[in-house]
């Protein structure tokens, strides 16, 4: 039996991090969860990943080792497991969003400072900000891409 799970962590962006970076990430990141059954949203903003990975229990805990171990990440902070009965993301395999001007206001609404940080997020907040930002995605046409 499967068991369904639900991760948000939280990492600071490595000082050297680049575009090159991003579009390694995201193009391993997708192949690999497809093939694991994971499902999910990368944000990135203010120098933070933030993240919400779905899918089987076992699959979510080794992704999440392996993103743990990339010197591209630091500061990892778990802000959330749980179990789940439905996923949020079904439909990304690894979405994107970015943080831009335009969709700055929704970060911020979170925020208690002028800065958005992540690390320090309860975790229905921080669930609660990854499923707007997923449905802001989806209304203007889908995740954020590099491409």
């Amino acid at each position: 039996m499967t068991i369904l799970v639900r991760l948000i962590y939280a990492s600071k962006v490595a000082p050297n991090f680049g575009p090159m970076d991003m579009r390694e990430i995201l193009q391993k990141s997708r192949h690999n969860n497809i093939e694991s059954g994971i499902t999910g949203l990368l944000v990135m903003s203010d120098g933070y990943f933030f993240q919400a990975l779905e899918g089987d229990r076992m699959a979510v805990h080794t992704t999440y080792a392996k993103i743990m171990r990339d010197a591209r990440h630091s500061r990892s902070v778990v802000l959330s497991a749980s179990e789940i009965e439905k996923r949020h993301f079904t439909d990304w395999s690894m979405g994107y969003v970015l943080s831009t001007e335009k969709n700055r206001p929704l970060f911020m609404s979170y925020s208690a400072d002028k800065y958005f940080e992540p690390l320090s997020m309860r975790a229905q907040a921080a669930e609660s900000l990854l499923v707007e930002i997923g449905q802001h995605a989806r209304q203007i046409g889908g995740t954020e891409s590099l491409t």
